[in-house]
């Protein structure tokens, strides 16, 4: 696929991200889990009152992760764990399926 492409597909589900106002979240669908069923996770949307400054973080069930940025194809994210180490991952997000709230 080629980048062009991967932005046009990715464009729908990064407007419905950067649309989202403060306390707002969607749940979407990426990769699949142990008994290959989807994991399931959920972004929500956080907002400086003071600036109107936007802020993401990405949850499973017990765990989340702070997004870095937002490019055009794909989500950063970061985490620090109890030793203080980082660690990255990026979400393409082309591969990003957003899920119904009332199925999850």
């Amino acid at each position: 696929m080629k980048y062009s492409d991967k932005v046009k597909s990715s464009k729908v589900m990064l407007d419905i991200i950067k649309s989202m106002n403060d306390e707002e979240s969607i749940s979407f669908t990426y990769g699949k889990g142990y008994k290959g069923e989807p994991n399931v996770y959920k972004i929500k949307c956080y907002q400086d009152t003071v600036n109107g400054k936007k802020s993401y973080s990405i949850w499973t069930n017990f765990s989340g992760m702070n997004v870095d940025s937002l490019g055009p194809t794909m989500v950063k994210c970061y985490t620090y764990d109890m030793m203080s180490q980082r660690t990255n991952y990026s979400f393409p997000l082309n591969e990003m399926l957003m899920v119904n709230e009332e199925l999850v």
